[in-house]
C-alpha cells in the first residue's frame, strides 16, 4: 500500500463570502479551468489524442473546497455537486435573482425570505442528483472532499467555525441534508433567518469571524491529509470592498445585537487580515499560496444587488486582464499541473506554530 506522501500533492481551495459578488469567484475559476483545458490539449496534441472540447471539472482538480456564505453555497455546487463552472455560474445567477429580487414585508429575522432561498437550492439539489434531500455526507471516497464554514448561533461569542463536511469526521452532523448546509453557511443576520438543524441547534453564517476560510482551508487539511504535500493553496475573494454598512429600514433592524454589528462591520478588515496571516505563513514557499480578488470596483456593488451582476463580471474581467493577475494565473496553473509539492502538511504545520 502507497503512503500518503506517494499521492499527488494536494490542491485547495477556499472561497470567500460576499453576496451576488460571488460571481467573480466563479468567473475567476472558470478562467482557472479554461487554461488548465489549453495546456491539457498541448499534452495531448503531442501524443496525438484528440482535443478537450470541454471546461474540466473543479471536482477533477481539488482535493478540498472551503467556502463561507456565498462561497460556502458555490462549494457545495462545485465539490458536492460537482457542477462544471457554466452551470454553477447559470445556477448562482438564477439563485441571485429569484432570492433577492423581493424584500419581505413587515417584522421578522431578515431582509429576504429564506423559504424562497430554500426552495431554489432545493431545486438545484434535485436537479443535479434526482432528490432534493440528498444528504450533505457522501458515501465511499469522496471524489473532493467539500466543506462550508457556519456558526453556532446559541454562542455568538465562540470564534470556532462549525463545519459542515461532505465527508466522515468525528464532528460531521449526521443526517444533515445539502439544503441544509446550505442555508446554514447563507444565514447571514439582516438577509436570512437562521436555521435550526438537528437538535434544536440554530445556525447562521460563519461571515461573522471568518469571511475569509484560507485557514480554515488550511487546518482542515492538515487534519484530513497530514501526511501529503501540498501543492497549493488558492484563495477567491468576491471583491476588496469599504467596511459593510448597515442598513435599518425597520424596526426590527434596531434590535440587532450590537456584538453582531460589529461582526458585519468587521467582515471586510478580516478576509484581508486573513490574507496577510496566509503570506506570513508560506512567506518561504513561494508559488504554493494564491490569492485572487478583486480591488477595484465592488465597493459600491451591495451584497443584495442581483441586479448588478454584469458589473460584478465587468470589473472581474478588467481585473484578470492585468499584468500581475496574469502572471498569478500562470503560475497557478503550472503549480496545479506539478505532482509533486515543496513540503507536507506537517512541515507546514510546525512552522505555522512559529508563527
Amino acid at each position: 500500500m502507497s503512503s500518503e506522501a506517494e499521492h499527488p500533492s494536494l490542491k485547495l481551495l477556499a472561497l470567500d463570502g460576499g453576496g451576488i459578488r460571488g460571481l467573480s469567484e466563479l468567473l475567476m475559476i472558470k478562467e482557472v479551468m479554461h487554461r488548465l483545458m489549453l495546456e491539457e490539449n498541448k499534452k495531448r496534441k503531442t501524443l496525438g489524442l484528440a482535443p478537450l472540447d470541454t471546461l474540466p471539472k473543479p471536482c477533477d482538480h481539488f482535493d478540498l473546497i472551503g467556502g463561507t456564505s456565498t462561497g460556502g453555497i458555490i462549494a457545495l455546487m462545485l465539490g458536492r455537486l460537482r457542477m462544471d463552472v457554466d452551470t454553477a455560474i447559470m445556477c448562482y445567477e438564477h439563485l441571485a435573482k429569484k432570492v433577492f429580487s423581493e424584500v419581505k414585508r413587515g417584522l421578522g429575522d431578515g431582509k429576504f425570505k429564506a423559504s424562497k432561498l430554500e426552495a431554489v437550492i432545493k431545486s438545484t439539489v434535485a436537479e443535479m442528483t434526482g432528490d432534493s434531500e440528498t444528504p450533505l455526507l457522501e458515501g465511499g471516497e469522496a471524489v473532493c472532499r467539500t466543506f462550508v464554514c457556519a456558526r453556532n448561533a446559541q454562542n455568538m461569542n465562540a470564534n470556532i467555525p462549525v463545519l459542515f463536511r461532505t465527508y466522515d469526521s468525528h464532528e460531521t452532523h449526521t443526517g444533515c441534508k445539502i439544503w441544509e448546509a446550505a442555508r446554514a453557511t447563507s444565514a447571514a443576520p439582516t438577509f436570512f433567518k437562521r436555521i435550526k438543524i438537528g437538535r434544536g441547534q440554530h445556525f447562521i453564517d460563519r461571515g461573522l469571524g471568518s469571511n475569509n476560510p484560507s485557514k480554515v482551508v488550511l487546518d482542515e487539511a492538515k487534519r484530513v491529509f497530514p501526511n501529503r504535500q501540498i501543492g497549493c493553496i488558492v484563495s477567491i475573494g468576491t471583491g476588496q470592498g469599504g467596511i459593510i454598512s448597515i442598513d435599518r429600514p425597520g424596526f426590527f433592524q434596531r434590535l440587532i445585537p450590537t456584538d453582531v454589528i460589529e461582526a458585519l462591520q468587521g467582515i471586510a478588515t478580516d478576509c484581508e487580515a486573513k490574507h496577510e496571516e496566509m503570506l506570513a505563513l508560506f512567506d518561504n514557499s513561494p508559488n504554493t499560496y494564491f490569492r485572487l480578488n478583486v480591488e477595484q470596483g465592488m465597493q459600491n456593488i451591495k451584497l443584495s444587488e442581483w441586479e448588478k451582476l454584469s458589473n460584478v463580471e465587468a470589473h472581474t474581467a478588467q481585473y484578470m486582464r492585468r499584468k500581475e493577475v496574469e502572471k498569478t494565473f500562470t503560475l497557478l496553473v503550472n503549480v496545479m499541473g506539478t505532482h509533486m509539492g515543496q513540503l507536507t502538511l506537517e512541515q507546514l504545520s510546525m512552522a505555522d506554530s512559529i508563527l
